[in-house]
């Protein structure tokens, strides 16, 4: 648990709570963490790896809420874990994950006592809530060419490993619309496109 920055500021009994009651965990690449209307009995601290958290429409479409990394915990996580409501959103591995879980009534107990693990918590929710409203800033206001333009500049490689259904669940749109738009980049000179993967030119 010393990976998580509020770990060394708790008191010594909440630091043996978390410690006895966390289990170590290690999952795949594709594995879904929880559904969504799933209700959360336990809480992921991620050490190491990527989580995807999307949310899914009646009409099949997904589109990504953010993505949880190091050191993070997950606020659709959290937020049905300490309410007991279902959550609003899926959780899936995009890579082999590394955390611990713990029992969400062993977590709403050190956060109601502990100051640095509630800061944590805060920092967590505001650091989504500007994430949201970027997303619906970019849904109500930039076409969709334009977003899908941000988002390979975005990436930290030219040459990104992603099928057209999958970048279409992230943007929140359907594959057809993505190929397409992807064909007129590539007629235009600003990608070059391959089986399974976008070079960015």
């Amino acid at each position: 648990m010393n990976e998580f920055p509020f770990f060394e500021e708790l008191s010594n009994e909440a630091q043996t709570l978390l410690l006895s009651h966390a289990k170590e965990v290690k999952m795949p690449n594709g594995m879904e963490l929880f559904a969504q209307g799933d209700q959360c009995k336990d809480i992921l601290f991620l050490v190491e790896g990527s989580v995807r958290v999307y949310r899914l429409h009646e009409s099949g479409q997904e589109i990504t809420l953010y993505f949880l990394e190091n050191g993070e915990q997950c606020n659709v996580n959290l937020n049905s874990a300490f309410t007991d409501t279902p959550a609003i959103g899926t959780a899936v591995c995009e890579s082999e994950v590394e955390g611990y879980l713990l029992p969400a009534d062993v977590v709403k107990t050190i956060y109601a006592a502990e100051a640095p693990y509630q800061q944590f918590v805060f920092s967590l929710f505001a650091r989504r809530l500007e994430g949201m409203a970027g997303l619906i800033e970019d849904v109500r206001f930039k076409k969709l060419d334009h977003r899908l333009l941000d988002w390979l500049h975005e990436q930290e490689e030219n040459e990104i490993k992603i099928t057209h259904e999958k970048l279409a669940s992230h943007l929140g749109t359907s594959r057809e619309v993505i190929s397409r738009l992807l064909k007129e980049f590539e007629h235009n000179g600003i990608v070059k496109l391959h089986r399974g993967r976008i070079e960015v030119l």
